[in-house]
C-alpha cells in the first residue's frame, strides 16, 4: 500500500498499480505494460512517487459486466495494492456508444475495453489508456500534481479517436469514456474483429488446407483447367472467388453455430454487434486461407507445367498471368 513521506504531508511515497488482465491479448499487452509504465507513470503524473506494476491474469466471467468494476474492487483490497486498472477483450456498450474505459474513482479501480480502441496501434493505445486512468483514480493521492489538473487530457488527448468524457448515473461507475457516433462503432467492431485475431483460422482448418492442396496440386497437371481458366477471364473468376469463399465462410458459421439468434431488443443489438464481427473474422480468416493456397498452388502449377507444354495445349505464347490465372482457378 502506499507510504506515506514525512516531507510531504498527506502525499505518498510509493504507490503499487495493479493491472488485473483477462488472459489471451490482453494479459500479452499487459506483460509489456508492466516493464513500461513505472518509468512513464513516475514522468507524466509524478517524478516524486516511486511506482510499482504488478499483473495477475484471471478471465472474468462473471455474466453480469456491470459487476467488473466490483470484482475489481474486491481484488484490489484482497491484493493489497493502492490502484486497479483492469483489462478486458469484452466489448462493452451504454446503449448503442462503445465504452472505451470507466472508472470508480472512490474505490480506486478503473475497467479498459480493448475493442473499442480499434485494430490499429493497439499497444500504443492501450499504454496510453492505461495512463489516463491510473490519472483519473490517483488525483485524490497526488494531490496538486499534473495528474490533479486535468485527469482525463491523458485518455482524451493521447487515444486516438474522438472521446467522450461522461458521468453516468449508474451506481459504482463515477467517470465513464465513450466513443460518438458511426465511427466510434467501426472502431469497435474493428477491435471485436482484431481480438479474435482471424488469421489464427489457417491454423484451425490446417486439414482443409492440407485437402485444398492436394486438389490443387491436381487440378494444375490437367489441362481442362488450363483451357477453362484461359477462357474464363478475370471478372467471372473474381465471381468464383467470391463464390467460394462465401460457402466457405457459410459452411464454417453453421457448422460451429457461431450465429446468435436472441430475443429482446438490447439482446438483439448486442447479437448483431457479434453476429457482424463474427462473419468480418471468418472471412479475413477464409481469406487468409485462400491466399496461402494461391501461393502454394503457384508454385506447384510453375514447377509442375512447363511451358512449352502449356503453350502447346491453349495454342498461344504463354507467361506468369497465365500461370496466376490458372493457379487462381485451382484455389
Amino acid at each position: 500500500m502506499a507510504a506515506i513521506g514525512g516531507g510531504r504531508p498527506g502525499r505518498p511515497d510509493n504507490m503499487v498499480l495493479g493491472l488485473l488482465s483477462d488472459p489471451d491479448l490482453p494479459v500479452e499487452l499487459a506483460e509489456q505494460l508492466v516493464g513500461e509504465l513505472p518509468e512513464l507513470l513516475a514522468e507524466r503524473l509524478d517524478d516524486q512517487v516511486a511506482w510499482q506494476v504488478q499483473l495477475l491474469s484471471e478471465r472474468f466471467d462473471l455474466g453480469d459486466e456491470a459487476r467488473l468494476l466490483e470484482f475489481a474492487a474486491q481484488r484490489r483490497a484482497r491484493e493489497g495494492w493502492d490502484l486497479v486498472v483492469c483489462l478486458t477483450d469484452l466489448p462493452r456498450r451504454s446503449g448503442l456508444r462503445p465504452i472505451v474505459a470507466e472508472a470508480s474513482v472512490s474505490d480506486r479501480v478503473a475497467l479498459a475495453s480493448f475493442p473499442a480502441l480499434g485494430a490499429r496501434q493497439l499497444y500504443q493505445r492501450a499504454r496510453a489508456l492505461v495512463i489516463g486512468l491510473v490519472a483519473e483514480l490517483a488525483v485524490e493521492s497526488l494531490g496538486q500534481s499534473r495528474a490533479g489538473q486535468d485527469p482525463g487530457s491523458q485518455l482524451r488527448l493521447r487515444v486516438a479517436g474522438p472521446i467522450r468524457r461522461v458521468v453516468p448515473s449508474d451506481a459504482g461507475v463515477d467517470v465513464r469514456f465513450l466513443l460518438p457516433g458511426v465511427r466510434g462503432q467501426a472502431r469497435l467492431l474493428a477491435g471485436m474483429v482484431r481480438a479474435n485475431r482471424p488469421w489464427r483460422l489457417i491454423t484451425g482448418l490446417s486439414g482443409a488446407l492440407a485437402a485444398a492442396l492436394a486438389a490443387g496440386a491436381f487440378a494444375v497437371v490437367t489441362s481442362d483447367i488450363w483451357q477453362l481458366a484461359d477462357s474464363l477471364g478475370p471478372l467471372r473468376l473474381s465471381v468464383v472467388t467470391v463464390l467460394s469463399i462465401g460457402a466457405m465462410v457459410a459452411w464454417l458459421i453453421i457448422d460451429h453455430e457461431l450465429w446468435e439468434r436472441p430475443s429482446g431488443q438490447v439482446a438483439r443489438d448486442r447479437a448483431r454487434l457479434f453476429n457482424a464481427a463474427t462473419v468480418l473474422t471468418v472471412v479475413l480468416g477464409v481469406g487468409c486461407l485462400y491466399a496461402a493456397l494461391l501461393v502454394a498452388t503457384l508454385a506447384a502449377a510453375w514447377f509442375l507445367v512447363t511451358g512449352e507444354l502449356l503453350s502447346q495445349s491453349l495454342q498461344h505464347r504463354v507467361g506468369w498471368p497465365d500461370y496466376v490465372t490458372i493457379a487462381w482457378l485451382a484455389s
